[in-house]
């Protein structure tokens, strides 16, 4: 469900996991990329990241989470009702606009927004049990950055990042597993096969890797 601003392409969506038992709404564009971003429209992964979540809330009840690469909030927004604390973050200023807005919209006390920077991943302090993540892995010379920040998230044993991606190019993906290698981080592979959603039609190209420190 959507509604579009006059004589704008942003506007509001409506999305459910749960057979409309509940719902998240979503401030975002029309347009796959919209003021040098793509980050203002949600995408396929994050669809199949919000339905496995809310088939799995026991792992993220009482947690509190980071999210790296959030857009629009759709992802973070879906964590909240039975997540301790969210902490959405992503880089680009228009994107965090609309990350903030969504919080608002759907009147969530649980939940900031606060910039990062993958390059400079230091100013993260925020402590977090789960690091969640989705469609966040398409440029080849962001993911070395990436492992970083997601290494620095990872202080103790416990911690866990679920990283939710679309394959679209293998080499790209393959890349990303080589960096996680390469950062000294450990990941198991999760059959997300069974998650259904109204919005995706199979789940053959997209991958949960359960990332932690070796």
């Amino acid at each position: 469900v959507s509604t579009q601003s006059t004589g704008t392409n942003k506007g509001y969506r409506i999305y459910s996991f749960d057979n409309w038992n509940t719902f998240v709404v979503t401030h975002e564009t029309v347009s796959m990329c919209s003021k040098g971003t793509t980050g203002l429209q949600s995408w396929r992964a994050c669809f199949v990241g919000c339905s496995w979540a809310a088939q799995n809330r026991e792992l993220f009840s009482g947690k509190r989470v980071v999210e790296l690469g959030c857009g629009v909030g759709l992802l973070g927004a879906s964590l909240a009702p039975f997540s301790s604390h969210v902490t959405m973050t992503d880089h680009h200023s228009s994107v965090l606009e609309s990350a903030r807005k969504t919080v608002e919209v759907n009147k969530l006390e649980n939940v900031d927004v606060v910039g990062l920077d993958w390059r400079n991943p230091s100013t993260v302090v925020e402590e977090c049990d789960i690091v969640v993540a989705a469609d966040v892995v398409f440029d080849p010379a962001l993911l070395p950055d990436l492992c970083k920040t997601i290494k620095l998230l990872l202080k103790r044993p416990d911690n866990v990042c679920f990283l939710f991606s679309t394959v679209r190019n293998s080499a790209t993906y393959e890349c990303m597993l080589h960096c996680l290698s390469q950062s000294e981080l450990k990941y198991d592979a999760v059959d997300v096969t069974s998650v259904e959603h109204y919005l995706v039609k199979g789940v053959n190209d997209v991958r949960l890797l359960k990332i932690s420190r070796c």
